[in-house]
């Protein structure tokens, strides 16, 4: 179900982007330097993710996951997830009452929305904010933040 038409890496806006091996690379440093442990299993759920491009569940990781490594838990496939969910190298959405998560675009000040495909969890940066269209008075509030996505069928997945 992967999309050839679609970037690696999401950080749509700089000139240059991010092969896979690259994403990789860097999480496997931001990793390191946080203190975590290299191992082949955070490697490839790394690689998984940064290959595919997509958003997917803990599930889908560890259906992948138990192939090779027959003995893993869900418990440790989600806390590798969360782990890198917390240093920023993936970025999650709920959908259909399930977290999803994806590679991480990367860009801590700029902010961006998606269009996910609901049939194979592909994402496409969408150029417009929806908070520049609001025209609620929110001057005695402070906004922290904000999340906007449209959810549908890509073209390959309505074919």
């Amino acid at each position: 179900m992967e999309h050839d038409n679609h970037h690696t890496h999401c950080n749509h806006h700089s000139t240059v982007r991010q092969t896979p091996a690259e994403v990789v690379a860097h999480g496997l440093k931001v990793l390191k330097d946080a203190g975590f442990k290299m191992t082949k299993k955070r490697e490839e759920i790394l690689t998984y993710f940064a290959e595919s491009n997509r958003y997917m569940s803990a599930q889908d990781i560890h259906r992948m996951m138990v192939k090779k490594y027959p003995t893993m838990s869900y418990n440790t496939t989600y806390r590798n997830i969360y782990d890198f969910v917390e240093n920023g190298l993936l970025e999650g959405t709920e959908y259909n009452h399930e977290q999803m998560f994806r590679i991480s675009c990367g860009e801590q000040n700029h902010h961006h929305h998606h269009f996910i495909c609901t049939g194979c969890g592909i994402t496409i940066p969408l150029d417009a904010c929806p908070m520049e269209q609001v025209t609620t008075d929110l001057s005695n509030v402070k906004i922290e933040s904000h999340r906007f996505e449209v959810f549908g069928k890509c073209e390959q997945c309505q074919a």
